[in-house]
């Protein structure tokens, strides 16, 4: 089977996540980031679903680095599918 995405292009998109759903069980486990209602992230990625993906992935992991306890970690595994995503565009760095 050929590899569909031989020579595929990264692109940047940017990202805008809705966290209304999850920002007061943030604050309430002592998390400082992202704690608007809502984000918007840069992330690279082969396509807009994948772009989705890597951005929930990417503030899931800051969250994780700002706040270092197992509380937060199973907490991040409870609402993860709470953070959901409002807004992906093709990102230019100048435009």
């Amino acid at each position: 089977v050929p590899n569909r995405n031989k020579g595929a292009i990264k692109m940047m998109y940017k990202v805008e996540i809705n966290m209304m759903k999850v920002k007061r069980r943030l604050e309430a486990n002592g998390v400082k980031i992202h704690l608007k209602p809502k984000i918007a992230v840069v992330v690279t990625a082969d396509t807009p679903d994948d772009a989705c993906a890597n951005a929930i992935n990417k503030v899931c992991k800051e969250i994780k680095e700002n706040k270092r306890t197992k509380a937060v970690e199973k907490l991040l595994t409870d609402v993860k599918e709470k953070i959901s995503v409002i807004k992906v565009r093709p990102y230019k760095k100048n435009g």
